[in-house]
């Protein structure tokens, strides 16, 4: 989550089963209060895991990044998280990522 004053830090929300691993698992919801200029950010764990790096470091350079983006084009945004903040050029896995923002 990125706040309107550029404060980047991940949701606390609580841990659910794995997508299509169980198809009658209980999936938990968290609210989140959307307020103007607030951005979210989701994403698959191919965006920041790369073996031998730490995820936390992985997380906090994701967080860094989101933080300096200029949120404007989201299309630019996501092109410079996917090739500054992930592991470009040397992804193990597949990579999702959806931005919503109101740029209020």
């Amino acid at each position: 989550m990125r706040w309107p004053d550029r404060d980047t830090r991940p949701a606390v929300v609580a841990p659910g089963p794995l997508l299509g691993v169980d198809p009658d698992a209980d999936f938990p919801q968290t609210e989140i209060q959307l307020t103007p200029g607030l951005m979210l950010v989701f994403f698959t764990d191919g965006l920041v895991e790369r073996p031998g790096v730490d995820l936390d470091d992985s997380f906090n350079r994701l967080a860094h990044h989101l933080a300096q983006a200029d949120e404007r084009d989201l299309d630019l945004l996501i092109d410079d998280l996917l090739s500054k903040a992930g592991t470009a050029g040397q992804r193990t896995d597949d990579v999702a990522v959806l931005v919503l923002h109101d740029g209020s």
